[in-house]
C-alpha cells in the first residue's frame, strides 16, 4: 500500500464538509485516493453483531449508491461497516474512517479486514485523524464516528443495539443537521433495538430501499436497484428475513421442487443467492 499523507484544514484536498464539526482534524491522514473523500458520499453504519438481513441490506443500500457514483463512507469494523464497504467494492468506491491510525490499524486486524483495506486503498481511501501508529482508545472511536457522520450527505444506521457507536453517529448526524435514516428492524431483535427507537422517536426517518435513498440525495436508481417478479421475486423475498432450506421455501412458496431448484441455480450464479453449509441458501 501506498504511504499515508497529512493534510491540513488549509489544504485544498481537505474534504471541507469536516469544517462542520466542533473540532476538525487537524492533520487529516489518508492512504489511497486523496480526492475521494471529497466527493458526494452517503455513510452507512451499524453494529458488529450484525444479523444476516441486517448485512444484506447494508451491501444492497451500499452497492446500490456506489453505482449511482456516490462515495459509501464507513468505519471498517467487522459486522454491518464491512459489508457496507464490500458493497460499495461491488459498483463503485468507499472511504473508510479508522478509530486509530492507519498502520496501526493494519497492523492488529485480522487477516480478513486487512484485505479489505487493501482493496478500499485501490477504489477509495482509508483515512484517520491519527498520526499512523497512534494506538486506538476508547474516545478515538467516539470521535472518528463523528468524522463519519460529518463527511455524508446523508446518514444511514442500518441496525444498532441500544448501546451502539453507531447512535454516537447518528446524533452527531443530527448536530450537523445531515439527513438521518434508519433501517427497520424486527422487533425484539435486540441488534435492532437502537435503531427502531431513531425511528420511534422520530430522530431518523425509516429508510425502505435503495430507492429511497438514491431520491434523498436527488438521484434516479438508473438500474442500481433490483427489481424482480415471479418466482425469482417471490423466493428473493422469502429469504429476506433469514435463511431457509429448499424443502421449506418450496413448501412455503407453493413451487415444485424441480421448478424451485432451477430457479436457485440461477440465483446462485447470478450471485443474489448463496448457499449455506448446512443446506439452506441465503440472499446475500
Amino acid at each position: 500500500m501506498s504511504a499515508a499523507i497529512a493534510i491540513g484544514p488549509a489544504d485544498p484536498r481537505y474534504p471541507p464538509r469536516l469544517l462542520d464539526l466542533a473540532h476538525p482534524p487537524d492533520p487529516l491522514w489518508v492512504r489511497g485516493e486523496i480526492a475521494v473523500p471529497l466527493e458526494r458520499a452517503v455513510s452507512i453504519v451499524g453494529t458488529r453483531r450484525a444479523t444476516g438481513y441486517g448485512l444484506r441490506v447494508a451491501r444492497e443500500l451500499a452497492a446500490a449508491a456506489a453505482a449511482a457514483g456516490i462515495v459509501v463512507v464507513s468505519g471498517l469494523a467487522q459486522g454491518i461497516d464491512s459489508a457496507a464497504h464490500e458493497g460499495a467494492l461491488e459498483r463503485g468506491r468507499t472511504v473508510a474512517v479508522l478509530g486509530q491510525g492507519i498502520a496501526a490499524y493494519l497492523a492488529r486486524t485480522n487477516a480478513r479486514r486487512r484485505r479489505l483495506a487493501a482493496e478500499i486503498v485501490r477504489a477509495g481511501a482509508l483515512i484517520a485523524e491519527y498520526p499512523p501508529d497512534a494506538p486506538a482508545k476508547d474516545w478515538t472511536f467516539a470521535r472518528r464516528n463523528a468524522t463519519i457522520a460529518a463527511l455524508a450527505e446523508v446518514v444511514i444506521v442500518v441496525e444498532a443495539p441500544s448501546d451502539s457507536g453507531a447512535l454516537i453517529t447518528a446524533a452527531e448526524a443530527r448536530r450537523l443537521r445531515r439527513p438521518l435514516y434508519a433501517v427497520p428492524g424486527p422487533i425484539g431483535v435486540a441488534a435492532c433495538a437502537g435503531s427502531n427507537a431513531l425511528i420511534a422517536s422520530g430522530e431518523a426517518r425509516a429508510l425502505t430501499g435503495a430507492e429511497m435513498l438514491l431520491a434523498s440525495l436527488g438521484l434516479a436508481s438508473d438500474g442500481a436497484v433490483r427489481r424482480t417478479d415471479g418466482d425469482t421475486g417471490r423466493i428473493l423475498d422469502a429469504l429476506a428475513a433469514s435463511p431457509l432450506d429448499p424443502d421449506a421455501l418450496a413448501k412455503r412458496l407453493g413451487l415444485a421442487a424441480p421448478a424451485l431448484a432451477q430457479t436457485l441455480a440461477r440465483l446462485v450464479i447470478s450471485g443474489e443467492v448463496r448457499p449455506c453449509p448446512d443446506g439452506r441458501f441465503a440472499r446475500r
